[in-house]
């Protein structure tokens, strides 16, 4: 037991220094909007993660893993996550508010915690490398572990519990960082994060349609 906690807590602390759109959209919420609002993106990162992990487990269990890893399907989710990030992106280009060069915030409306929940949620979803990892993750630990539920259950546990507690941290901090800023620094981070996603989202069609 003790084994498959200290390989989740080890997997968990590489997820969270991993770069990706969960990451730089994590960060920009925290800026932008403040700690709550970050932690409401969180969890749905989390939630999605949570369900990567069912679905993997039993598509595995019961021998019908070819129906994520096919490439028609891996496509399909290419597709659309990259629309997903890409208007994710734009959005923080076209919301853009009026600021005080000499004031540390920007008058921004908050968008309601359940809404940054779903967004999180359909972030981390539709991202097929978080789908590929998940089912790489759970083919090798399910081998390992001798399809040992109850160990597997711990490992996984080990890991998102690890996830959920190190994006919590990293949306604090940037909500720190916002204190130090003025407004003309928070707006730019606020396009260097969408324009980041907006890549990410350009890549993954890119992939799609040239890689394959």
């Amino acid at each position: 037991m003790f084994s498959a906690i200290y390989e989740g807590i080890l997997l968990g602390l590489f997820l969270a220094i991993s770069i990706g759109p969960a990451f730089f959209a994590l960060i920009n919420t925290g800026i932008s909007y403040g700690f709550r609002s970050g932690a409401a993106l969180a969890l749905g990162i989390f939630f999605s993660d949570l369900f990567f992990v069912l679905v993997t487990v039993s598509l595995i269990h019961f021998g019908m893993s070819d129906l994520l890893t096919n490439p028609k399907h891996q496509a399909f989710l290419g597709v659309v996550g990259g629309i997903v990030l890409i208007v994710y992106g734009v959005v923080h280009f076209v919301n853009n508010p009026k600021t005080d060069p000499n004031s540390t915030t920007i008058e921004i409306k908050s968008p309601r915690r359940r809404v940054l929940l779903i967004k999180g949620f359909f972030l981390n979803m539709f991202n097929p490398f978080v789908w590929i990892f998940w089912i790489a993750t759970t083919t090798a630990i399910s081998s390992k572990y001798e399809f040992k539920m109850f160990r597997i259950v711990i490992f996984f546990c080990s890991v998102l519990a690890v996830v959920i507690g190190t994006d919590l941290l990293k949306t604090f901090v940037a909500h720190k960082i916002k204190q130090m800023l003025n407004a003309k620094m928070l707006l730019r981070v606020r396009h260097i994060s969408g324009g980041l996603l907006i890549a990410f989202g350009m890549y993954l069609i890119y992939k799609v349609f040239f890689l394959h």
